[in-house]
């Protein structure tokens, strides 16, 4: 086959790291693949996914030349090129990912012999996106959403057709888990500053708003006095890292609050942390809890889209799941899981289980395999 993956960037991402895994599966399994991106390419040092598409020879174009910005005044300009990239190339398959990616694939797309398929990563808050997606839909042949409450949604709030809906969640390679652990610093946390084997509460993700941090950073105080021993750690960049670090420094636990940066093996660095925290608003299903449930990492994060699927309708290990927004609750069950060793032992084991059992790489790549041959 000839396979045509689109995405909106190729910089570190749940939904770019998917749409990488999936150009690399199909490639080495003897398949035509291209990846085209409608932004700019990554920025050195943020380039890995680039890179491992180079490592499986896997050919990457992108619209917008290094160093310029994505807009929608430019996106006539992206589908245009898309449009020319696509009759070059003659894809049999195209899969797209992300709103922009699905919107300017939908209209470059023009063969009726081609099969289209989108990927909804996240249930849109805007509610003209969700007449745009609507329309697109019409033209794929499935809508794959990355969890049953991102497809509920697209179901219920913008009235696409059951029918046409499927959910492949996120899936790790156990393998390349063990592999960055194995190659890991025995003690990771020297290099930030931290004193030796530290004990550390981690957040890893992007500095926006989306996730939570600024709230996080807030109230560091209530979560870290209780704690004497412990550091939060926050690995990510992104517009709010100036804001973050200002307020860090006014807080009473101020030398205990570290910001790491963007960091390329963040595996190696949960696996010496003793709890996971993501506060965000709203996700679709965070790679960042996957990464976390098969280092053996437990979590507390918010009741979110996904976050319930991952560890499964049982009982067990709900302690990891606070009320949406409430903060109070969400720095009471860290508290109570990083001081609790039985515990937090119990959802080491939950976790771990619900990877091995349902989330494992191959298992989701193969149900991409099967719908692209049908």
């Amino acid at each position: 086959m000839r396979i045509a993956l689109v995405i909106t960037e190729l910089d570190p991402g749940g939904a770019e790291n998917c749409l990488t895994q999936l150009a690399c599966y199909f490639a080495d399994q003897g398949h035509s693949v291209r990846v085209y991106a409608i932004g700019p390419p990554p920025i050195d040092g943020q380039d890995n996914l680039l890179k491992l598409l180079e490592a499986h020879r896997v050919p990457f174009s992108c619209c917008i030349p290094p160093g310029e910005r994505r807009s929608m005044r430019s996106f006539p300009k992206v589908v245009g090129w898309l449009r020319r990239e696509f009759a070059e190339f003659q894809p049999q398959v195209v899969q797209s990912m992300l709103f922009h990616g699905n919107l300017a694939s939908a209209l470059a797309t023009k063969s009726k012999h081609v099969k289209f398929f989108g990927g909804v990563r996240v249930r849109q808050p805007e509610r003209w996106r969700w007449w745009v997606q609507r329309w697109v839909a019409r033209r794929m042949q499935k809508i794959i959403c990355v969890s049953d409450d991102v497809a509920a949604h697209c179901i219920r709030n913008e009235r696409i057709p059951a029918s046409k809906v499927l959910t492949i969640p996120n899936g790790i390679d156990l393998k390349l888990v063990r592999d960055g652990i194995a190659n890991a610093p025995v003690d990771p946390w020297i290099q930030f500053g931290l004193p030796a084997y530290a004990r550390v509460l981690l957040f890893v993700g992007r500095l926006h708003p989306q996730k939570g941090v600024s709230e996080l950073v807030e109230r560091a105080d209530e979560l870290l006095m209780p704690l004497t021993e412990h550091h939060l750690v926050v690995v990510g960049n992104g517009p709010l890292e100036k804001q973050l670090r200002d307020v860090a420094a006014t807080k009473r636990c101020a030398t205990r609050i570290h910001f790491a940066g963007w960091q390329p093996n963040a595996i190696a660095l949960m696996n010496r942390a003793e709890l996971l925290l993501l506060p965000a608003a709203y996700e679709g299903m965070p790679n960042v809890i996957l990464e976390a449930m098969a280092v053996g990492l437990p979590f507390v994060a918010f009741d979110v889209d996904g976050v319930r699927q991952l560890l499964g309708n049982v009982p067990n290990c709900t302690e990891q799941i606070a009320t949406p927004g409430d903060f109070a609750d969400f720095i009471a069950r860290a508290i109570a899981i990083t001081n609790v060793r039985e515990l937090r032992a119990k959802c080491v084991a939950h976790n771990r289980a619900r990877i091995e059992e349902h989330f494992q790489l191959q298992q989701q790549l193969a149900k991409y395999a099967a719908l692209y041959e049908v």
